[in-house]
């Protein structure tokens, strides 16, 4: 007799998890619907891969008819996705439903928690006017707003409310559980649906995003942490700059080497950004710099962000905002906005990335960090997906290429960097490794301490033998001397090294480099050469 793969996945889930490693539990599957567009020619298909993958009883599959096009009117969501969904979730038993003093209809209970919404389905709902039963509109911005992600408003459709406009507080924000494998939080309401998407430009990619998300969970997401701060000093968006930055803080603690860039503009082409596993960042409307190159990849598994108001408008278009291209350079988790979202209601990149790094699933990180629902903003990754359960056992798996033994360093000095300085140059030495040092001088520039930033940044580059990792080594060391006061020992650095690039990306950034340095220079008195 053939057994299911999804009974053998199920079984394999637990032998894991007794040795200690563990991806999504039993329990986390049988909670958890698969949702798909049957009017989709690939929706039946990629749902039964990801049930098959991740060790989910393919019962758990709803079809439903809705339209092909990503953007679809209130009406068409209402009754060909919200009411056979509700229908579907009654009929099936995974809602208790019964009604409230005013008669409406009420969830007291609920059988799942965690929705996969499959590409094909739509993805936002525009706005409309003089919707039955929304009732008079709120004199603000938000209020008069019913424009929302299919996914946010997926995530209250067991509030069974007429009430389209506005938004509504996320009763889990900030209140995430600790444990993977504890009941639902009493800070859960039952009628609330934690809802992730598996979607991207191509249906290879969401393939490879699935495959790349279970593989991290057994072999551990190893790499460099890559933050973009605005560099900004404008209260209103001071905010963006400080969730980014907790998420390269809470990164370093966790014994993840973190890359900052805290320069105005993005992370610009030419800059070598090797080994991403971790990318947070903001604030441009499409993809660009260093992401946009055709060849770059991500590390399989990577979490990777950036801060947009229309960030997911699309996720088909492989150049278009910023949540489907990152999937199709190898992101196996973002997140992005359909419409403009007001900073305020924005995912909150520092609480999401503390969450993860707990060792919790994307969808558990994801509405800890997210304030409202019934608005704007999606979660595109497998919601089961834990990209550092490794990090939480005892015994997790090495990487073999540094990443392990530096994380070890860092956990053994209690998460602080700038503590374990000294062995971190004794390893770089002994491994031949700029790892080690790059790391230090990261951390040391993060800090505050330019001087020390830049001997660790001159030390690494004495080691690295790669050509890319030695230019960033080279700015890295300019940036140290700039923020320094040497803005003429910078610049003299930048025009001696750009006899030795033959790359044009890196010609082209380096000029800007000194350009930006000698118009600094002569403002404050000090030229460069």
């Amino acid at each position: 007799m053939r057994i299911p793969k999804f009974l053998l996945q199920r079984v394999f889930l637990l032998v894991a998890g007794a040795g200690g490693l563990i991806a999504a539990t039993p329990r986390e599957c049988d909670e958890t619907v698969v949702i798909y567009n049957a009017n989709s020619p690939d929706g039946k298909e990629l749902a039964d891969f990801y049930c098959q993958e991740r060790g989910i009883d393919p019962s758990k599959e709803i079809p439903l008819h809705a339209p092909l096009s990503e953007e679809i009117s209130r009406e068409e969501y209402d009754l060909s996705v919200a009411g056979p969904l509700r229908k579907a979730f009654q009929e099936r038993g995974y809602w208790l439903v019964t009604k409230d003093m005013l008669n409406r209809p009420i969830v007291v209970a609920s059988k799942i928690r965690t929705a996969a919404l499959v590409r094909g389905m739509p993805l936002k709902i525009r706005q409309c006017a003089d919707y039955p039963g929304d009732g008079k509109v709120q004199p603000d911005p938000y209020g008069s707003c019913n424009a929302a992600s299919v996914d946010s408003e997926l995530s209250v459709l067991g509030l069974f409310t007429p009430q389209i406009s506005g938004l509504i507080k996320n009763p889990l924000a900030e209140n995430s559980s600790s444990s993977a494998d504890s009941p639902m939080s009493p800070q859960a309401p039952p009628w609330l649906l934690r809802v992730g998407r598996l979607d991207g430009p191509t249906m290879e990619s969401v393939r490879t995003m699935i495959l790349n998300a279970i593989r991290v969970e057994r072999e551990g997401l190893w790499g460099w942490g890559y933050i973009d701060l605005r560099g900004t000093h404008d209260p209103a968006y001071l905010r963006g700059d400080a969730w980014i930055r907790k998420a390269g803080e809470e990164m370093r603690r966790h014994g993840i080497p973190v890359i900052t860039d805290d320069l105005p503009g993005t992370i610009q082409t030419g800059f070598p950004v090797t080994d991403a596993a971790a990318y947070y960042g903001w604030y441009s409307e499409h993809i660009d710099g260093p992401f946009a190159d055709p060849a770059f990849r991500f590390v399989p598994g990577a979490v990777s962000a950036h801060l947009h108001s229309f960030s997911a408008s699309t996720l088909r278009d492989p150049s278009k905002g910023w949540a489907g291209p990152l999937v199709l350079h190898g992101a196996s988790a973002t997140v992005g906005n359909v419409y403009e979202p007001y900073l305020v209601f924005t995912t909150d990149f520092g609480m999401m990335a503390s969450v993860l790094l707990t060792g919790a699933p994307l969808a558990e990180a994801y509405y800890a960090a997210q304030p409202v629902l019934s608005w704007m903003s999606v979660l595109v990754g497998d919601p089961l997906y834990r990209p550092y359960a490794c990090f939480t056992e005892e015994g997790s798996p090495v990487a073999g290429n540094g990443w392990s033994e530096y994380r070890r360093l860092i956990l053994a000095h209690g998460g602080d960097v700038l503590d374990a300085a000294d062995e971190l140059r004794k390893h770089a030495w002994e491994r031949g490794e700029s790892l080690y040092l790059e790391a230090l001088g990261a951390a040391q520039l993060a800090a505050g301490k330019y001087a020390d930033a830049a001997v660790s940044f001159r030390e690494a580059s004495g080691i690295e033998k790669h050509d890319d990792i030695r230019f960033r080594l080279m700015l890295e060391t300019a940036r140290s001397l700039e923020k320094s006061g040497k803005t003429g020992e910078a610049l003299t650095l930048l025009s001696e090294g750009s006899v030795h690039i033959d790359n044009m990306a890196q010609r082209v950034l380096l000029q800007s480099w000194i350009a930006r340095l000698n118009s600094v220079g002569n403002s404050s008195g000090t030229k460069g050469p």
